[in-house]
């Protein structure tokens, strides 16, 4: 099949969802050709003329009203589309989630002078940033459920989410207090969090689970830059213009993908191709009880299971399960060090070493390159290791076989705190702390591709949950680390090495934190095995 389904126009977006949550019936086959342009392929003939009826049905039978995948042309399935097609919108994707989480740490080169427009201390200032990182914490428990509604698809709550994200930066820049600009921030966050939450699910939607590890990874990847490039272009910016051309400048950045997506993104999920195909075949032939199967299930399902399955059952295994638990502290404690160099970067190397604004913002990229060093390695374990055993075992492993790769890992986190805090001084060359915030990356970005794959294959049926409540954990320790860095750095630290006791302080907590990995490893069957939700 040659011809692919094409995106949707504006206000398709808004009907498809206006239809879904009032109820409305489908139109009638007069305003067919409104329809977006949906292939029927000789499958899709027979089973029009096998399952149409001119009388109706008053007893239908579910079974036989089932539209499944077999009944249509599999080429329109994303896994069967063209090499080049999958390349060019897993690019889009990752671009949008640098785009996003660029706008966490693009305000943190202006927070100086929107201190000094506004009129507010540091704490009050940092919220800008602790909020937008709220917000996408929030954010993915509305949004990742509604992504895998048949009626609605991935591709609707990009678009639609993203849109509101650029016009959010318009008053954001123009705003001149600081009461309208941390809602602001929340509501960008919010509204940017689709693009952390489904990014990967909308890459294994293409890809077979022989190639999705090394584009998820890829994606990942991306998650770790827009961080790192935040303060570089934020910096530029105020530089070349003012704090509030931080925001012009993601509006416009945010734009651009937007195109891309709106012009040239087809919709990814499988469930609601086949829902739109089920769709144009009720029309043909009359029968309104063709359904396709998640189609079926969405209608029977209760809210109040929806709402256990969306808000109560992430919180539950967070709390319940001690796999889930121990390593939702764990990444949260990593993930919130990365949040924690931007209050200590601007310390060490504007106070101490008097970098200009853009050089700071240079000292960033060690973090990206960080998590570009490891990659190959962890290719390498890909391809030599996990994916055949994967592909040995009908796509299952040991859990545990997987942590393994963090062990050298786990060893940097307490060794790069010490060494950037004690090195961090004017008499010690400043590339000493750079290498320390490398080696926090490279170990950084494999602990997290480890700890996913560990929870995938550990949780497999709950695993959106799981994500859900790890992504919630992390990102909302995440968002106070930058509250209190400041005064933890300024009320410990020695003058020759400000960040010196600091930095010591979440070096013993990390050492503290330093044996999940192990435990998990030696002890993590024994604690699947009790486990209600595990697979073991």
């Amino acid at each position: 099949m040659d011809q692919i389904i094409k995106s949707s126009e504006a206000f398709e977006l808004f009907r498809y969802i206006r239809d879904f949550t009032t109820g409305r019936k489908e139109r009638s086959s007069a305003s067919f050709l409104d329809e977006p342009d949906v292939v029927v392929d000789k499958n899709e003939k027979s089973l029009r003329d096998s399952k149409s009826n001119s009388e109706g049905f008053n007893e239908p039978d579910k079974s036989a009203n089932l539209i499944t995948w077999e009944d249509v042309d599999i080429s329109d399935h994303p896994k069967r589309w063209p090499t080049l097609l999958k390349l060019y919108v897993t690019t889009c994707v990752c671009l949008l989630t640098i785009a996003t989480y660029m706008g966490a740490s693009i305000i943190t080169s202006g927070l100086d002078e929107i201190k000094d427009h506004m009129h507010v201390g540091n704490v009050a200032v940092m919220l800008g940033l602790s909020l937008f990182i709220v917000g996408y914490s929030v954010g993915p428990l509305f949004f990742s459920p509604l992504t895998e509604i048949p009626q609605i698809g991935r591709q609707k709550v990009y678009l639609i989410t993203l849109a509101i994200y650029i016009c959010l930066q318009i008053p954001t820049a123009l705003c001149s207090g600081i009461g309208a600009l941390l809602p602001l921030r929340f509501l960008a966050g919010f509204f940017g969090s689709p693009a952390l939450a489904t990014g990967g699910a909308t890459i294994t939607d293409m890809w077979d689970s022989k190639y999705a590890q090394y584009f998820v990874t890829s994606w990942s990847l991306c998650a770790f830059s827009g961080p790192a490039l935040g303060p570089l272009f934020g910096a530029i910016m105020v530089v070349a213009k003012s704090w509030r051309w931080q925001f012009w400048f993601l509006m416009m950045l945010s734009a651009a993908v937007f195109i891309l997506f709106f012009l040239f993104v087809p919709e990814t999920s499988a469930s609601n191709i086949l829902y739109r195909k089920a769709q144009r075949l009720r029309k043909i032939t009359n029968n309104p009880h063709l359904q396709t199967p998640d189609e079926l299930q969405y209608s029977q399902m209760k809210i109040s299971k929806l709402l256990m399955e969306i808000f109560l059952r992430p919180i539950i295994l967070s709390i319940r399960e001690p796999i889930v638990l121990s390593l939702n502290l764990y990444l949260g404690l990593v993930y919130s060090l990365m949040y924690l160099w931007f209050e200590a970067f601007p310390i060490v190397y504007m106070e101490l070493y008097h970098f200009t604004l853009i050089e700071s913002g240079l000292t960033y990229l060690g973090i990206l390159i960080g998590t570009l060093l490891p990659t190959p390695f962890y290719f390498y374990y890909l391809h030599k290791v996990l994916i055949p055993k994967l592909t040995n075992n009908s796509g299952r492993i040991v859990p545990e076989e997987v942590l393994r790769v963090s062990f050298p890992a786990a060893f940097f986190f307490p060794v790069c705190l010490f060494w950037f805090g004690w090195t961090a001084q004017r008499s010690i060359n400043c590339f000493s702390s750079l290498v320390s915030t490398l080696l926090y990356a490279a170990g950084s970005f494999l602990i997290f591709q480890t700890c996913y794959q560990y929870l995938a294959s550990s949780y497999p049926k709950y695993i959106a949950s799981v994500y859900a409540g790890n992504n919630l954990c992390r990102s909302l320790m995440a968002a106070s680390f930058p509250l209190f860095a400041r005064a933890m750095f300024k009320n410990t630290g020695p003058s020759y090495a400000p960040v010196g006791w600091g930095c010591t302080i979440l070096g013993i907590i990390t050492c503290i934190m330093f044996p999940i990995p192990f435990l998990l490893y030696k002890y993590g069957l024994k604690l699947r095995i009790r486990s209600n939700y595990a697979t073991n």
